[in-house]
């Protein structure tokens, strides 16, 4: 983990609510688990980390004061809406690879190759290239919030297959049949302004 300036020592809250993506799995909570070992527990600092459907979500709990620190990825879409306002505040920039990224089936799915053109792939749309530039295959997804939510969808049997991380894959107890790799991410901690 790389952290771009040094601002994380002005935290001296001594009981803190990191609020980011849900739910458990997500990569997003696997950095803020590791974010909160490197850099906030040295300092004493007791950690509360909040799980969100959405970025959006997080944002309005960080505005209404119910977290204190929101962890959000430069692959989100909508990072800009967290620069542009007014009463929100980077705190933070660091680097932290993600979990591995692959196509997760079910224990008991018999994948064959065909399936990544046969069937649907569920995902969130931030990791669809992925499928393209590891695999060469045209492929039709159903995009979710998050992949840990992907990989929950094929457990219960709703899809067979997804893009998914290994945190999530331990957690649903699935296996993967393609991996990609752990992608190198920049990160920004947000706080109120």
């Amino acid at each position: 983990m790389i952290i771009v300036s040094d601002r994380i020592n002005s935290i001296r809250n001594s009981h803190i609510r990191l609020g980011t993506l849900g739910p458990e799995g997500t990569s997003s909570e696997y950095v803020a688990k590791k974010f909160i070992k490197n850099h906030l527990e040295s300092n004493n600092t007791e950690c509360e980390i909040k799980l969100y459907d959405t970025f959006e979500e997080a944002k309005e709990k960080l505005l209404d004061g119910s977290i204190n620190y929101i962890i959000c990825p430069h692959a989100y879409k909508k990072i800009n809406d967290f620069y542009m306002h007014p009463l929100i505040s980077l705190i933070e920039i660091f680097q932290c690879d993600t979990p591995m990224y692959g196509v997760a089936v079910r224990q008991d799915y018999s994948f064959e190759n065909k399936d990544l053109e046969e069937q649907v792939i569920v995902s969130h749309s931030a990791p669809l290239e992925l499928v393209a530039n590891y695999l060469g295959t045209k492929t039709n997804f159903h995009i979710v919030n998050s992949t840990s939510k992907a990989a929950e969808l094929i457990a219960n049997g709703n899809f067979n297959l997804a893009i998914t991380n290994e945190e999530a894959l331990k957690k649903f107890d699935l296996r993967f049949v393609h991996e990609f790799k752990k992608i190198s991410m920049s990160w920004s901690l947000f706080g109120r302004a």
